[in-house]
């Protein structure tokens, strides 16, 4: 685990974690899948992990609007954009956590927000990469039914899901049986870090493939800049192939494409047109594909199959 007290981090509170909150207009991190919030879903950045918290544990999204953070000390990826340090990311600053004392720590901070009227309710694990340990996932989840805390709290992941084929195939069949059974209880978010074609997304796309199959509640993202118009239509192909309305399911965080087809293959914009936001772009594509608006429902609310 990184020892959150030897980063830069804002508002840490233990070695394990720090605090976060998802949903700031400030930021415009807002649920645009929500109608109060749809008219700006191609200019925020979608944050709803607040909505999904509500829908499982009941109350409306501010009731779950925090969430404590605590991040892997290791990850496969060194992508230029994260805001982790390549020194955590390489184990430098660690230390041997385990899920008993990471739970115990979580429910000292809960108890301490609750003295100060504030709920927490999002229990995040970060990275580095969390599924390069999917046995920690599984005894997180396990410590927190211990503790009577699931229909009190969340568990949210965030992964590449890069290794997530080879990490499930070195574990036993105990550990592959109990990551089986506890899927679909934690809420996974998974930025796809590489573009079709790159090196690293039949890696990528395969950790999709099983994160759906073990049952996992998967909601993808992309961001960062380079997707090209064919990039977003493989995509959609990829997503639909691997869960039946995953495509609907994308969150795409916001940049600029300058060279865009707009709703299809064929429709080129003009060189001296304005920029088109990725999401506009991804609007037309789903709704060529499945007859749906971008963020037409909140994500949770789409059905796997």
């Amino acid at each position: 685990m990184t020892d959150l007290t030897k980063t830069s981090l804002e508002d840490v509170r233990s070695r394990y974690f720090r605090i976060f909150v998802p949903i700031r207009l400030a930021r415009l991190r807002l649920p645009t899948s929500l109608t109060e919030f749809r008219a700006i879903r191609h200019d925020a950045t979608l944050s709803d992990s607040p909505v999904t918290a509500a829908a499982k544990l009941g109350g409306h999204w501010s009731d779950h609007n925090l969430a404590a953070i605590t991040h892997i000390g290791a990850c496969n990826f060194r992508c230029h954009y994260c805001y982790v340090s390549f020194q955590n990311l390489a184990g430098h600053g660690g230390f041997a956590g385990d899920a008993k004392s990471l739970v115990q720590d979580f429910i000292q901070i809960r108890s301490e927000l609750a003295d100060a009227g504030r709920s927490l309710t999002i229990l995040r694990v970060s990275g580095g990469e969390p599924l390069l340990a999917p046995s920690l996932v599984t005894e997180v989840y396990q410590q927190l039914d211990h503790r009577n805390l699931l229909d009190q709290c969340v568990l949210k992941v965030e992964s590449n899901l890069s290794v997530l084929p080879y990490a499930y195939g070195q574990l036993n069949l105990r550990g592959q049986a109990d990551l089986q059974a506890i899927a679909r209880y934690v809420t996974l978010h998974a930025t796809l870090h590489a573009r079709p074609g790159e090196r690293d997304w039949h890696s990528i796309t395969d950790g999709l493939s099983l994160a759906a199959e073990l049952g996992f509640d998967v909601y993808p993202a992309i961001g960062g800049t380079g997707w090209s118009i064919d990039h977003l239509w493989a995509l959609a192909y990829e997503l639909e192939s691997r869960a039946t309305n995953l495509s609907k399911r994308l969150a795409v965080r916001p940049f600029r494409l300058s060279y865009a087809e707009r709703y299809g293959r064929r429709a080129i914009m003009s060189g001296n047109a304005e920029p088109v936001a990725a999401s506009v772009v991804w609007e037309g594509i789903l709704r060529e594909i499945t007859g749906s608006d971008y963020l037409a429902i909140p994500r949770h609310e789409v059905e796997l199959s």
